[in-house]
């Protein structure tokens, strides 16, 4: 099947190839600068986490801000504090995910065994593995949102 798929790319207009990928990074926030969603940990379409990782990781941030009173450093350090272990666990299912999808070959690692305990306390980690804090409350960061301007935009 490759032989024949591969003898006809050359003739297609419109083929697409890409690569699934994560981002793992150390850190996600230095000085005045943080990180959000797939930006900070895309945990990659194999985890199908993507959405409700950007959407918890975005509350827990304006949480985090506006529990440290709008200081970066604190506000990002207690983001990644709470969100780091949520994150690792739905990476891992997506690592997982793509190593039960390998072709064993004579020299492959056996494949997950998804019947272990192991697997139900990372599955646990992964869909409830963060709190979400009630940050009703909490001071707003003081900017007054005034209407959009298109001051630039040409009729």
């Amino acid at each position: 099947m490759t032989p024949r798929i591969l003898a006809h790319l050359d003739d297609t207009p419109d083929f697409y190839l890409d690569q699934v990928a994560q981002v793992v990074m150390d850190r996600w926030w230095r000085g005045r600068v943080g990180l959000l969603g797939d930006a900070a940990f895309s945990s990659s379409p194999m985890s199908g986490q993507g959405t409700g990782l950007a959407l918890v990781g975005a509350y827990v941030l304006a949480g985090e801000l506006a529990a440290a009173e709008w200081n970066p450093e604190i506000g990002f350090a207690c983001y990644e504090a709470r969100m780091r272990s949520f994150v690792e666990a739905n990476q891992e299912i997506a690592q997982l995910n793509a190593r039960s999808r390998d072709i064993p070959g004579s020299d492959a690692e056996p494949g997950p065994d998804f019947t272990g305990e192991w697997f139900a306390e990372l599955v646990e980690r992964a869909i409830n593995g963060v709190e979400l804090p009630n940050y009703a409350g909490l001071p707003d960061s003081g900017v007054l949102a005034g209407p959009l301007t298109a001051s630039s935009a040409k009729p």
